[in-house]
């Protein structure tokens, strides 16, 4: 393709990224200096249009960009432009709100999907797999009242688990602490499948009185530290769609919604392609049918060897492709800093 079409594709995609509207060729050559004639951009449009990058609207003779012009546009910033996109600004802030040695992984995996939602102002998503479990390496039961307390276990792949604890007797900060010596005696430092076995050795030892409290704790582990195991999925900016006039269709908004209430479907397309570096989709290339009118972009990333997923985001196919990827990279690069 000559450097003339490829100059007056990009103008029709840029046009059609800031306002939505298709765009004529006297239009475009008022807007952008393309330094050719009205009639000669209609004719280059032609010919774009017959190799399948362009489309002509129904509701007027204006062009906007198919699926198959927004992948060379995305193509050829990647090959041309790829030095200012890794030059991504990283401001104090970003920084230390992504400092591991301040935060745990999933503090930073979730603050880090907030802050792409902001910055790209779209829908931000994340997945994260962990690591498997194999040892707790701290519990303690810390006391917050006679008949609260709060249970904190500490895994080695990163998981903690935190949760309160309520009691139909009350409890003494003596007895709490021959408790808390007898778990981390017992638990710190022990494989994950002789847990059990090592709570109910304690039950019937040395917390015989704390029989209900010991059978909590199990409960409690179960539930909210084997239960993560699986993929975790966080959504942020799910009101940034409305920046898009588009969803002012509330059908395309509440198919948009429902979307990101399926579990199983963000499973499909998030966790395929989980250790690609960058991975982008857009519109026909979606496998969902959901997503055929969105683009799809994320990157991997890897936490301290602990945690790895994918972070990006979810928008229509207008979207700005060069500043969002951008983002994407740098919260991407932090992560694995």
């Amino acid at each position: 393709m000559n450097d003339r079409k490829l100059k007056i594709l990009f103008s029709i995609i840029d046009s059609y990224i800031l306002d939505g509207e298709p765009i004529g060729s006297k239009s475009l050559a008022d807007t952008y200096n393309l330094n050719v004639s009205p009639a000669t951009i209609r004719n280059e449009m032609s010919s774009l249009e017959k190799m399948g990058l362009i489309e002509k609207a129904h509701s007027s003779s204006g062009r906007l960009p198919s699926d198959r012009g927004y992948r060379m546009f995305v193509d050829y910033i990647l090959e041309n432009e790829i030095e200012n996109i890794s030059k991504a600004k990283k401001s104090d802030t970003i920084i230390n709100l992504l400092d591991k040695n301040y935060h745990n992984a999933e503090d930073i995996v979730e603050t880090a999907t907030k802050m792409l939602a902001d910055l790209t102002e779209l829908t931000a998503v994340s997945m994260t797999l962990k690591n498997e479990i194999k040892k707790i390496v701290n519990m303690e039961l810390i006391q917050l009242s006679d008949r609260q307390l709060l249970l904190l276990a500490v895994f080695d792949n990163g998981l903690i688990v935190k949760d309160s604890i309520y009691l139909d007797y009350e409890i003494t900060s003596d007895e709490l602490i021959f408790i808390n010596n007898a778990l981390k005696k017992t638990m710190v430092g022990t494989d994950i499948n002789e847990v059990y076995n090592n709570l109910n050795l304690l039950e019937t030892t040395l917390l015989n009185d704390y029989k209900s409290l010991i059978e909590i704790i199990e409960k409690r582990l179960q539930s909210q530290s084997f239960g993560k195991l699986n993929r975790e999925i966080q959504i942020e900016g799910l009101g940034n769609i409305f920046n898009f006039k588009e969803y002012d269709d509330l059908s395309k908004t509440r198919d948009f919604i429902k979307l990101l209430d399926s579990k199983e479907k963000l499973n499909s397309f998030l966790g395929n392609n989980i250790y690609d570096t960058l991975d982008i989709s857009i519109g026909y290339e979606n496998e969902l049918d959901e997503l055929k009118q969105n683009t799809v972009i994320t990157s991997s990333f890897k936490i301290n060897d602990d945690v790895v997923g994918h972070i990006g985001v979810i928008g229509l196919t207008r979207l700005n492709y060069i500043d969002v990827i951008s983002d994407i990279m740098m919260i991407s690069r932090l992560l694995n800093d």
